[in-house]
C-alpha cells in the first residue's frame, strides 16, 4: 500500500510522480525531514539535484499535478468488455464482424454511368449504331 501525505487537506500519494507548474516531474525520495516527505526531480540534468520538502515544493511551484500510469491495453479491454477472453474465444473480433456485415462490393453493384445513355457518349453511340445498320 502506498504512503499518503496530507497537506492543507490535499492527499498526496507518494507512490506517484508529480508535475509542478513548470512541467518538472518530482518523485518521493523515500526520506522525510521534520515529518515532511522529501521530493527530488525525476530527471535532473542541469537541474536541481537537491531534494525539496513537499511543502516547499507545493507552496513555491504548486499546485502539483499527479501523473498516473497510462492504462495498459488489458486495462482498456477490461473497461470495455470485462469478459474479453470469452468474447474473443467466441469469435467476436472486428475482422470477423466486418467480413460478416459488410460484403465486398464489385463492379456489378454499381449503377451504370449516366454518360452511357446521355450526352456526347449517347450521341456517339447513336452514330456507331447508324454505321452498323
Amino acid at each position: 500500500m502506498s504512503e499518503i501525505f496530507i497537506l492543507e487537506g490535499i492527499e498526496f500519494d507518494l507512490a506517484l510522480t508529480y508535475a509542478d507548474t513548470t512541467g518538472v516531474e518530482w518523485v518521493w525520495t523515500g526520506e522525510q525531514a521534520d515529518g515532511v516527505p522529501l521530493m527530488a526531480q525525476k530527471q535532473a540534468p542541469g537541474g536541481c539535484e537537491t531534494p525539496w520538502k513537499l511543502t516547499d515544493l507545493y507552496w513555491e511551484l504548486g499546485p502539483l499535478i499527479a501523473i498516473h500510469d497510462r492504462p495498459s491495453p488489458a486495462d482498456f479491454r477490461a473497461a470495455i468488455d470485462p469478459n474479453y477472453a470469452a468474447t474473443f474465444a467466441a469469435g467476436y473480433v472486428e475482422e470477423h464482424i466486418v467480413a460478416a456485415v459488410a460484403p465486398a462490393l464489385t463492379a456489378h453493384h454499381l449503377n451504370p454511368s449516366p454518360m452511357e445513355q446521355t450526352g456526347f457518349r449517347g450521341f456517339l453511340n447513336t452514330i456507331k449504331g447508324a454505321r452498323r445498320g
